[in-house]
């Protein structure tokens, strides 16, 4: 399935029904698109699990979207129903297709904290100020005045950054469902960055990933609105996957890698050290401390704060 969950099938779909299946999430994570990393951290998939579980009944409840989502499994587990995987370019994605995964990632900005990617397309000229809504370059730290969506692909080996042209085409969607994308995107952000502040957290970006039913219609799938889809801060902290990147920016393999990538296939892009037992531990604890504070449920009665001062050490 990926690098921090694994899919396991038990009904295949097909193009006119659902098929069904659980996801089970690891202690693993990846950064920089690499795949699994050296190191497990402890309670993370079941931090996970459970703030993902909580988004998608809440999603539900509150604001009556449709989602892929049927039941949690305690601890680290969640039923849903499964639509099939139509690759853009090998597999016929039109306008009557049925029953598969959107082939985009749909990313929404609130602000531009350092280390966002938005900077690196800036620098390339692959983004504008004025695509951002922006008339000068952005500062890091700078938040927007409303959302900016960006979207890039979902199922090749780097995610690309896509114009919205483009991803309608590769995606099978008229014109009409290109908005309720975009329309869908803004919602549960707003949704996220609203939970986000009732806890003390910034909601800085996200992503929402989407799929077409059996009846043509749109559902929320995969998970969402987690320290690893989205990126949180906490007094300007990241508290997100950015410190495991932030961590591994500092070493000379992120470059390395970045080098690896342009010419060489994945199998031969350079291997990673093992992070410090200390960030380890204190990373654990920072998702386990997130997960108490989201679901509003206390489990392991974890410090947010301890775990920060830890990090910071490392990053």
């Amino acid at each position: 399935m990926g690098s921090v969950k694994n899919l396991i099938v038990t009904k295949k779909p097909t193009e006119n029904s659902f098929g069904l299946g659980v996801f089970e999430f690891t202690d693993d994570y990846s950064v920089f698109d690499f795949g699994k990393m050296p190191d497990r951290i402890q309670g993370k998939g079941e931090s996970l699990c459970r703030i993902g579980s909580w988004n998608f009944q809440k999603i539900k409840e509150e604001l009556g979207l449709k989602t892929h989502f049927k039941r949690f499994i305690e601890p680290n587990k969640m039923e849903i129903n499964l639509v099939r995987k139509l690759v853009p370019g090998r597999d016929e994605i039109n306008t009557e297709t049925t029953n598969y995964l959107i082939p985009l990632e749909i990313i929404f900005r609130n602000s531009l904290p350092p280390g966002s990617s938005v900077f690196k397309a800036l620098d390339s000229g692959e983004l504008t100020p004025e695509d951002i809504g922006l008339e000068t370059r952005p500062e890091p730290g700078q938040r927007l005045e409303k959302p900016f969506l960006d979207v890039t692909t979902k199922l090749e080996v780097s995610d690309r950054r896509l114009k919205w042209d483009e991803a309608q085409k590769i995606s099978g969607l008229t014109d009409e469902e290109l908005e309720e994308v975009k329309r869908l995107a803004l919602r549960i952000n707003e949704f996220i960055t609203k939970r986000a502040d009732a806890v003390g957290l910034e909601h800085a970006d996200g992503k929402i990933e989407l799929a077409i039913g059996p009846e043509r219609e749109i559902l929320v799938v995969d998970v969402f609105g987690t320290p690893d889809e989205n990126r949180f801060l906490y007094d300007g902290f990241h508290i997100s996957k950015q410190v495991l990147r932030d961590f591994y920016r500092k070493t000379p393999w992120a470059e390395q890698l970045e080098n690896a990538k342009k010419t060489l296939p994945k199998s031969m892009w350079p291997k990673p050290e093992n992070l410090p037992d200390e960030l380890v531990s204190a990373v654990s604890n920072m998702y386990k401390a997130v997960c108490e504070l989201w679901t509003g449920k206390k489990i392991w009665n974890v410090s947010l704060n301890e775990a920060i001062e830890t990090i910071k050490k490392f990053v």
